[in-house]
């Protein structure tokens, strides 16, 4: 028992910074040691766990299969309410990427719940939005649950749900300084909290937002700001520096710098490569691919698409949601590279695809 508990502090530990790989390792060890010691309440936490690191890399399908075996299996039964709970939120996180249920089926279990009611409530309203329900229906039940929210201890988390949903809602609806307002918002709420992994997540999300106003300076020095602000914690975060780095490819990309863009979104994919994390290596390929269409490159485009395409079937998604789930990191409406291969149309016809 001893030894489970190691692995899973080890565990912890891993995960705090975003090396998911060893830290789905270590749950995984965890895992038998707790179920042959009689201990299926630690053992689930450890699955539940592992399942959800692997939707932060993008394996939803795998997060799915796992939580759908650990219902199915014997100690489901000996779990307690508050355990399948968790599992449930999280198999329907995994789902609603994965498109395999209606979003009114979504987040629905546990809604009186007093641990998850709320928490469901925000999910499952962004999960009609991502599923294409009424963006100001749901942008206004999100204020509602606004309403709800503290902003205070870990109440402050369905806080951030809540104004992270509503800027993306304003961002589909290009209200972008509706969503700037929201993501600083986010930023006041965790400033000065010994949360800067949040701080500077949200802040790299304003300077994607800025550039896509036309405010590539502004953007650019966000981006800065982030890396000199939390440097020790940006170095040592795995899934920041994707984060970052792919929002400075994204920077480039839409101010018309296709060269730094490259690098940019090639250092992302060889980051991911070690990290085993697809999401942000198919937001990376299809990148690569719109820099080959605007240079006119269609060969290389295609098999650029064609990659993200089969990642996209990696990780569980259908090709036309790569970014339903995501929309704070979609490209601009003007490189269309990937919408036209994924249509077939030209200079992608059927016999280049």
């Amino acid at each position: 028992m001893l030894k489970a508990r190691c692995l899973a502090h080890l565990a912890w530990l891993y995960d705090a910074l975003s090396q998911l790989v060893e830290a789905s390792q270590a749950f995984q060890a965890a895992e038998a040691l707790f179920l042959t010691a009689g201990d299926p309440e630690s053992m689930g936490d450890c699955l539940i766990s592992r399942a959800d690191m692997l939707r932060c890399q993008g394996r939803f399908i795998q997060s799915q299969n796992l939580l759908e075996c650990l219902q199915d299996s014997d100690s489901w039964e000996s779990l307690s309410e508050t355990t399948k709970a968790r599992a449930w939120a999280f198999l329907d996180t995994a789902r609603m990427y994965t498109f395999t249920v209606s979003a009114d089926e979504l987040f629905v279990k546990f809604t009186e719940d007093r641990a998850w009611g709320l928490d469901s409530k925000i999910w499952h309203c962004r999960a009609k939005f991502y599923h294409g329900g009424d963006a100001v229906q749901v942008n206004t039940h999100l204020e509602d649950l606004l309403l709800q929210c503290t902003s205070t201890g870990v109440a402050a988390f369905d806080h951030m749900e809540v104004l992270e949903g509503l800027a993306q809602i304003a961002f589909y609806e290009g209200r972008l300084s509706d969503a700037m307002d929201n993501l600083q918002a986010i930023i006041e709420v965790f400033e000065g909290r010994r949360s800067d992994n949040i701080v500077l997540w949200y802040t790299v999300r304003k300077a994607v937002v800025a550039s896509k106003q036309g405010n590539y300076d502004l953007a650019k020095e966000l981006i800065q700001k982030s890396s000199e602000s939390f440097q020790f914690f940006a170095l040592h975060n795995a899934r920041m520096f994707l984060h970052r780095s792919y929002g400075s490819a994204c920077i480039e990309l839409t101010a018309g710098q296709c060269d730094m863009a490259e690098t940019y979104f090639t250092t992302t994919i060889e980051a991911c490569n070690m990290q085993g994390n697809l999401t942000f290596k198919a937001f990376s390929t299809r990148g690569l691919g719109e820099v080959a269409f605007t240079h006119g490159n269609f060969a290389l485009a295609a098999e650029r698409f064609q990659e993200t395409r089969s990642l996209c079937t990696e990780m569980g998604v259908p090709p036309q949601h790569l970014y339903s789930c995501l929309l704070l990191d979609t490209l601009p409406d003007k490189f269309k590279g990937w919408s036209l291969f994924l249509e077939g149309l030209s200079p992608f016809t059927s016999d280049t695809t």
